[in-house]
């Protein structure tokens, strides 16, 4: 039967763990679970949007897919933030959604939505399986539409009959995905080298593209190699050690003010596996003025999609660093350094208890840990502040900034390195969003660390409102009604309330050895803001600070 098929092509292609959620029509598909003998494991989220966060979690800090199963109707469009913040941050899902049997299409049938209508924009691809003999082929090509080139989610629409029918299946061994890449202009290589040696004050910036091509160790000998100071974009942490004498942190709104002068006044800029966002860029034609722009990325759409490429380099960045390493000149710009290090600002808190403290502090008790964000203030605090060192330690919604990812993501990290530890800084009004999930967490004695930053507001937006909009704080105050720590002892998980930097250190080594999840009420300011930042569509180096 088409159910039992989907369980076998899912173990085909290794999978260990799906997020689903039942339904009438994935009744036969629960049911297959149930009922044969294989290695996947089950976790039900409650709420299916954030399954498809698990699924995104799991996927980014894994070498798989991750995968998603909902229902019909209001399942399938509950997970579709899900499916969009994947897509805008190219990870590679397959979310799998039960319909309405087939002679039901069309006629507005009850839980009936044409879902891949409504995610075609957003997917890589999508499928409605309308032939049992189909199905089989359909998920295996679906997988590597997934994996392939610039990875993205994909859904299969699944009707309830094409689980019930029956035809032939034969059980393949997938091999490895090895992917196919374009074939790299030696031309534009060597327009590249030529730029490069010919520079005096250089810049590279990379975004999530490293990442996603494992290309790091390649980026770390270009840059040695080159000398050439390194900037990165939110998704793009962890390209290179943050702690390295090349990396300059953040560029863009929230950047720091050395990082973005040396961006914007740069004679030559090596865009790598970045899609120069707004965020990064600001006003387009004041970030590229008086430079020489080269863009590397395995997406040829990128190419002068926000700002002019001067080169363009299209082909897989882990194959195109080393051979404009080994063409470059080995050279250091030591008065470029230097200028560089003029336009620092030191940082100066009022107190001791403000969030780079906190950050820091948290970092020191757990420095290996994978770190994932929910969306606002804090996020962009770990941002500035968290020494991520490798790929894939920071897990954070990009693209989107989807409020209430953090925790459902938080899960499927967890799942996919359950020897590590994960931490998740939430900020209050994004927790609001998720904090059902608590029941997940518990259910399934997942053993996260939740550190919950609790300043009763929206924070970024009433942050802006307070720069922009003559302190006219609409709807950006939250009225103070939940005790946060008797929220999680309901789900039978334990939490600590902190107050100052003494108390945090304090939680820290109590907690640095205990099992199981638990949670850290973290108690500040709703004045505290996240400094610098660059009003949106302003130059990058018209920087406010408080």
């Amino acid at each position: 039967m088409g159910s039992e098929i989907t369980v076998r092509c899912l173990e085909e292609q290794g999978i260990k763990h799906v997020f689903s959620f039942p339904g009438g029509v994935v009744i036969p598909l629960f049911d297959a679970f149930y009922r044969m003998d294989h290695n996947i494991t089950e976790i039900g989220p409650c709420h299916e949007q954030n399954g498809v966060h698990a699924a995104d979690g799991y996927a980014r800090t894994s070498d798989t897919v991750g995968v998603a199963i909902t229902t019909s109707g209001p399942g399938a469009t509950n997970a579709v933030t899900g499916i969009a913040n994947a897509y805008m941050d190219s990870v590679p899902l397959v979310v799998i959604t039960g319909q309405v049997a087939t002679p039901l299409l069309g006629k507005d049938s009850f839980q009936e939505i044409d879902i891949t209508s409504v995610t075609m924009q957003i997917t890589k691809h999508n499928y409605l399986v309308t032939n049992v003999a189909d199905l089989a082929e359909t998920i295996r090509e679906a997988f590597v539409i997934a994996q392939s080139g610039r990875p993205g989610p994909v859904v299969i629409d699944i009707p309830k009959d094409i689980f019930t029918s029956k035809t032939e299946y034969e059980w393949k061994d997938i091999p490895k995905l090895k992917p196919v890449y374009p074939e790299i202009d030696q031309s534009k290589i060597e327009e590249a080298i030529a730029a490069i040696n010919a520079a005096k004050n250089p810049m590279i910036y990379t975004g999530g593209g490293v990442l996603k091509s494992k290309a790091h160790q390649e980026l770390l000998a270009f840059a040695e190699k080159s000398g050439i100071p390194v900037a990165n974009s939110l998704m793009g942490l962890g390209g290179i050690p943050r702690d390295h004498h090349l990396s300059l942190g953040m560029v863009g709104m929230h950047g720091f003010q050395e990082t973005n002068m040396a961006v914007i006044n740069s004679d030559l800029l090596i865009g790598i596996g970045a899609r120069f966002s707004d965020r990064v860029t600001g006003n387009c034609e004041a970030f590229v003025r008086n430079k020489k722009l080269i863009h590397i990325d395995v997406d040829p759409t990128e190419f002068a999609k926000n700002v002019k490429t001067d080169i363009a380099i299209h082909g897989n960045i882990k194959d195109v660093l080393p051979l404009i390493t080994k063409g470059i000149a080995k050279k250091t710009y030591p008065e470029w350094y230097e200028k560089i290090k003029s336009w620092a600002i030191p940082y100066c808190p009022k107190d001791n208890y403000n969030p780079k403290s906190i950050i820091n502090a948290i970092n020191a008790a757990y420095p290996e840990a994978f770190v994932v964000t929910e969306v606002g203030q804090h996020q962009m605090w770990v941002g500035q502040y968290w020494n991520v060192k490798r790929p894939a330690q920071l897990v954070t919604s990009g693209g989107l900034g989807t409020m209430g990812f953090g925790l459902g993501a938080s899960i499927g990290v967890q799942l996919a390195n359950p020897d590590s530890d994960v931490i998740l800084i939430a900020g209050d009004g994004s927790f609001r969003m998720n904090c059902q999930e608590l029941i997940t967490v518990s259910k399934y004695q997942i053993p996260l660390k939740i550190f919950l930053f609790d300043n009763e507001a929206l924070g970024m937006v009433r942050q802006w409102q307070k720069l922009f909009n003559e302190k006219r704080y609409a709807q950006t105050d939250i009225v103070q009604c939940t005790d946060y720590l008797m929220l999680a002892a309901a789900s039978g998980i334990p939490g600590y309330k902190v107050t100052n930097l003494e108390e945090l250190k304090n939680v820290l080594t109590i907690i640095k050895d205990k099992e199981g999840p638990l949670l850290v009420h973290i108690k500040i300011s709703n004045e505290e803001g996240v400094y610098p930042i660059v009003p949106a569509g302003c130059a990058i180096d018209e920087i406010y600070y408080e």
